[in-house]
């Protein structure tokens, strides 16, 4: 018993450990000052199914276990049973392209080829039995060697949700640069036709040529609504995909984050003639988000209203914190949602998609993935309209946020 309390000490020693609660300490600090008390192996186990991770301790001699916890056969899909009768049949769960990888790096271990004996960060992929559900897991391991004892020890992790975001973003850095690479190239057709326009109309002015004026103005108002709707195609293209991506919450104040928005709307000088208002408290909300997709649901929710609201028109942005939620709401008095659409209007490509009254293009997406964005929250999205009075869209988000889908 005391060499196998020993390797789990030296095992659960190279790591920080997270606790039950999400906060992360340190086990040299916290947690070896206690194992000196612990007198049984069952509070050890207790301790170890406390851990998000999956901790092991496998006896090389003997070909067993000496520590297995449940969360191994969570991660593995396999019956702890199984695991603990035939260590083996892990083996036959790795990734086909990874099963080489790991055997290596197992052999390393056992014969200390290894640097330090340890293995720090092994990165491999798990079919889940009967699902062909491709998994990644993280592995920490260290050999331990006590009392002419030698054991495996350390712990396996779920690592596919890191993977996968990590993989977004590199995936929308290529496709921002490639994208970025096309428009500076094909904007600069309708730019540099403007510019010429430009030094034609001078010249049409200055001679007094004003039928020619006229026939000038309707080309450089063509080029230029050429340029903004291939921005508009983007934008409404990176909206619709960067939706479909695993959800990466943090904690933020909601409020600054809102403010900022409405500040940067203001500011700009083609929507002069409308209001922006926000109604909002002056003290911070903290809410459990990822920032990025929430707050380009309002953004988008903040578009619709621009391109339904007439000049002279107000557009108000509410931020009302309730008991156990914060309540949204986008409102306007523009024309409204005609009657007759009202049913269809979080569908996929809807038929209630319009364009604006200056003839902005819709691709009949946005709100249905803005509804899908808020369910992602743990929340809630309606909306109220009346032709002719304006539209109020509500966004219902739980203060506590829920786990990562």
């Amino acid at each position: 018993m005391g060499y196998f309390l020993e390797g789990l000490k030296t095992t659960l020693g190279v790591c920080s450990i997270p606790s039950p609660n999400g906060i992360y300490f340190d086990i040299n600090q916290q947690l070896m000052a206690d194992l000196h008390n612990f007198h049984n192996l069952y509070v050890l186990r207790q301790l170890v199914e406390s851990f998000c991770q999956a901790y092991f301790l496998y006896h090389l001699k003997s070909k067993t276990f000496e520590l297995l916890s449940s969360r191994c056969s969570q991660l593995v899909g396999l019956p702890i049973e199984q695991l603990e009768k035939s260590p083996a049949s892990f083996l036959e769960l790795i990734h086909p392209q990874d099963k080489e990888f790991i055997i290596l790096q197992y052999q390393k271990l056992i014969s200390g080829i290894s640097q330090e004996e340890k293995l720090d960060k092994v990165e491999f992929r798990v079919i889940y039995p009967n699902q062909k559900r491709v998994l990644w897991l993280g592995l920490a391991a260290e050999r331990i060697d006590v009392d002419g004892q030698a054991y495996i020890g350390g712990y396996l992790e779920n690592i596919t949700d890191h993977k996968e975001y990590l993989y977004n973003i590199l995936k929308f850095n290529a496709k921002k640069n490639a994208t970025l690479e096309i428009l500076s190239h094909d904007l600069a057709a309708p730019f540099a036709n403007i510019e010429g326009l430009g030094n034609l109309l001078e010249y049409q002015i200055a001679e007094g040529l004003i039928e020619d004026v006229h026939k000038t103005l309707s080309y450089i108002k063509d080029n230029a609504k050429r340029g903004s709707d291939m921005i508009r195609d983007f934008v409404d293209n990176e909206f619709l995909e960067s939706s479909q991506v695993t959800l990466n919450k943090e904690r933020i104040d909601i409020v600054l984050r809102i403010k900022v928005l409405m500040d940067n709307y203001k500011q700009q000088q083609h929507l002069a003639a409308k209001r922006f208002e926000l109604i909002a408290p002056s003290k911070p909300i903290f809410l459990y988000l990822d920032e990025m997709k929430f707050m380009q649901a309002i953004n988008n929710l903040i578009s619709n209203s621009i391109k339904f609201t007439l000049d002279n028109g107000c557009i108000k942005l509410k931020v009302d914190e309730r008991e156990r939620t914060v309540l949204f709401t986008v409102e306007d008095d523009g024309v409204g949602i005609p009657s007759q659409v009202q049913p269809y209007v979080f569908d996929k490509f809807t038929k209630a998609r319009r364009i604006g009254i200056r003839g902005e293009k819709s691709v009949g997406l946005g709100m249905s993935i803005i509804k899908n964005i808020v369910e992602w929250h743990g929340g809630i999205i309606w909306f109220e309209s009346e032709e002719n009075r304006g539209t109020r869209v509500f966004i219902e988000i739980p203060k506590e946020g829920l786990p990562d889908r």
